[in-house]
């Protein structure tokens, strides 16, 4: 694994934590503009979690790795 599709994962994974807390919060305290905002802020960290997984998935940076054939 590249430490580029680490390093996406984790921003994606805190983006969408945060924004998703914020959110919550915002709209339990009543203020709904700033959370409409936040979980606007939630979908950008979501696409980049989407493609991160995509990517990994598409060039074998994901899953059970190939079998070794065994020697005789």
């Amino acid at each position: 694994m590249t430490p580029y599709i680490l390093a996406g994962r984790i921003l994606a994974i805190l983006g969408m934590s945060l924004a998703a807390a914020l959110a919550i919060l915002f709209f339990v305290g009543g203020f709904w503009w700033w959370g409409l905002g936040a979980t606007v802020a939630f979908f950008p960290f979501f696409v980049l979690i989407w493609a991160v997984e995509r990517y990994s998935s598409a060039h074998g940076l994901i899953g059970p790795p190939d079998p070794q054939p065994e020697d005789e």
